[in-house]
């Protein structure tokens, strides 16, 4: 009788230990993806390097940027533990209220692979941490009006992020996810394209120009988003 017991404890408690595996919100094999919606600050370093007939000048001047992001991101398991996959995120940034005579809007769009480790992983929630870095392709735009010289600055350059997920499921597929994380952005040699008014008047003038944006972005980013796992 002792026993029998004793092996359908045992017998018990491997039933048990199985269904906490194999109810683990992310294991090897998984495939997840989120889509999310979020903000971003941070702080920005912006240098402009002007050549006028060949003699080069340089100013830079700190400031801060605001915008709203769109990430999309698709993880698969390599073990119960980690995930390897791609990010893609759209930002799109707020203009200051004295600037939007001026400028008509600032985007960007980000390309880059994240690896993520799972802390806990129980039935319904996965807490995980992740890096990633890829690359980032700015676009900045001016109003269309009289007296305008710069049209858009364009270029890409590479970002770097590590973050905080926490995904929480409400059914075996479907669930909702929180994310902080730092962010960091290089961007190197934007090119300005000058209005037709602009070109006119340093043709005119008989003055060869360019002009060249080297912006550096790094703070915080929090969202929100749905989380969904095959």
């Amino acid at each position: 009788m002792k026993r029998s017991i004793q092996l359908l404890l045992t017998f018990s408690f491997a039933i048990l230990i199985t269904n906490q595996l194999n109810a683990q919100a992310f294991q090897q094999g998984n495939k997840n993806i989120d889509v999310g919606i979020g903000f971003a600050a941070y702080g920005t370093k912006f240098t402009t390097t002007n050549t006028v007939n060949n003699v080069e000048t340089s100013s830079s001047e700190t400031d801060g940027a605001a915008s709203t992001i769109f990430p999309i991101s698709f993880e698969y398991g390599i073990t119960d533990k980690i995930g390897l996959g791609v990010d893609l995120t759209i930002s799109n940034y707020f203009i200051d209220e004295e600037d939007k005579d001026t400028i008509s809007n600032v985007n960007a769009f980000d390309f880059g692979i994240r690896s993520n480790y799972h802390l806990l992983n129980s039935d319904k929630n996965d807490l995980m941490i992740g890096v990633g870095l890829g690359f980032s392709g700015m676009n900045w735009e001016a109003e269309p009006i009289a007296g305008q010289f710069i049209d858009s600055y364009s270029g890409s350059g590479i970002y770097w992020t590590v973050g905080v997920t926490d995904r929480i499921f409400f059914s075996e597929h479907i669930g909702i996810l929180f994310n902080v994380a730092y962010r960091g952005y290089f961007y190197s040699a934007l090119e300005t394209k000058l209005t037709a008014e602009g070109e006119a008047f340093f043709e005119a003038a008989n003055v060869d120009f360019t002009q060249e944006i080297d912006w550096t972005f790094s703070g915080f980013t929090v969202g929100t988003g749905l989380a969904v796992k095959f």
